[in-house]
């Protein structure tokens, strides 16, 4: 009896309502980096950079789709606003101008920020705390499997004409409008009797705190653009009050690194196109291995940080983001080179994110005790910022002075962060460790 039921329970997690978040997931970060940036090349690389730059801003809707679902608590009109918002963006992005592209890449962010934050409220809000971290785990395995799908269908996509190339990938998120009739709707709950059952009490609900929120990845692997989307009223006030420790050191060295691994991934397709003479189907495929080849690692990070600490797997990981950036520089001013190398090195930068998804917000935590909602949610700003500011940059120097330059300029900035990492927290804390 007792082995029949894990099949049943595992089922039971595997909710039908992640069909509509998977499939706006898989759109926002399997089609959008390789199509979007191939369309907005007509314009220049420099362009490309702003468009995947105005697509990280769209993170700061986040806060609103949150607000908005604890107002009225219409999860299903909702997540049928974000689809629609994803799908038109997408189907017009190919008939617009430049200035238009940037508005269109910015509601298509917007879009991906509120389902997956309504996503995430869906069982924070419905769910008793206990079993956050585990259905948080299957809703992360599902939006992964969205996210490699859609990776493969961009890979076939590339190779068609800007025009029915986006307007089929336009189709993904669309039909998430219809499957959002499987989430279920919103009944208050009663009061419980037993406080085993009993749903998650209003002022957990309200914050939104997800104590081991590291430990089931960033909303999927390796996305470049994704952070957990963790709803806080009141991250601006958290943020005054935390960057006053070591938090504040975590956080620039933390927007320092982001923004310099920001520009391989905004121009990911047309990079490895014009600097490595891979085609955009072949990167495409390659990113889709590399997705699944990192499910596996979020456990094995959760174990390192578990056993060496997360300062140190965060320095480590840091560390080897560098190292891959710095290779790929190289790589690209040398040009004629196997295409394994440049892709064996955007790989180690990709698996890298799998440990700094678990350290970050553990290391929150520890420099945060009692606001660790807060210092979360100004985190994840940062990232937006910090996305916009690497997208941009990096287009502007690949249009400039070439891939080369973009690509040193990110692993400049990484080893910024690292620095300041390093020089700070890394330090404080040996000295705190070391014997009197």
């Amino acid at each position: 009896m007792a082995q029949r039921a894990l099949p049943s329970r595992a089922a039971h997690l595997l909710e039908p309502w992640f069909a509509p978040f998977a499939l706006v997931n898989g759109s926002a970060v399997g089609l959008v980096p390789i199509l979007l940036p191939i369309v907005a090349s007509r314009y220049g690389v420099g362009h490309v950079g702003l468009v995947m730059g105005a697509f990280n801003l769209g993170a700061f809707a986040a806060p609103l789709a949150g607000s908005l679902a604890d107002r009225y608590h219409n999860y299903r009109l909702l997540t049928i606003v974000c689809a629609a918002a994803s799908a038109l963006s997408l189907w017009l992005f190919a008939l617009a101008n430049p200035w238009q592209q940037l508005l269109l890449a910015l509601v298509n962010g917007a879009g991906f920020a509120g389902a997956v934050t309504i996503a995430n409220l869906l069982i924070v809000e419905r769910r008793p705390k206990a079993e956050w971290n585990q259905r948080l785990s299957w809703l992360e395995t599902a939006l992964s499997v969205g996210q490699g799908a859609m990776l493969v269908l961009a890979a076939w996509l590339s190779g068609l004409n800007a025009r029915p190339a986006l307007v089929t990938a336009a189709i993904v998120p669309a039909a998430a409008i219809p499957l959002a009739l499987l989430i279920p709707p919103y009944r208050r709950a009663a009061p419980a009797a037993s406080t085993v059952a009993a749903p998650v009490p209003a002022a957990t609900a309200a914050e939104h705190r997800l104590p081991s929120a590291g430990h089931v990845g960033e909303w999927g692997p390796a996305s470049p653009s994704r952070v957990h989307h963790l709803r806080q009223r009141r991250w601006i006030g958290g943020l005054r009050a935390s960057i006053r420790g070591d938090f504040g050191w975590l956080l620039a060295a933390w927007a320092a690194a982001y923004a310099g691994a920001a520009i391989v991934f905004a121009l990911y397709p047309v990079l490895f196109r014009d600097a490595f003479r891979i085609a955009p189907h072949t990167s495409a495929l390659a990113f889709a291995v590399i997705v699944f080849a990192s499910l596996p690692l979020f456990v094995v990070a959760g174990r390192v940080s578990q056993r060496h600490g997360a300062a140190v797997t965060m320095a480590a990981a840091l560390g080897a983001r560098v190292v891959f950036l710095a290779v790929l520089a190289v790589l690209a001013a040398a040009r004629q080179v196997p295409a394994v190398l440049p892709l064996g090195a955007f790989a180690g930068v990709m698996f890298a994110w799998s440990y700094l998804s678990v350290a970050s917000p553990e290391l929150t935590g520890q420099l945060a005790p009692g606001s660790e909602g807060d210092a979360q949610g100004a985190l994840n700003a940062s990232s937006g910022i910090a996305g916009l500011a690497g997208s941009a940059v990096g287009g502007f120097a690949a249009s400039k002075w070439g891939y080369p330059a973009a690509l040193g300029i990110g692993a400049g900035a990484v080893a910024i962060g690292l620095a300041i990492f390093a020089a700070t927290i890394m330090r404080r804390r040996t000295t705190s460790s070391s014997p009197a």
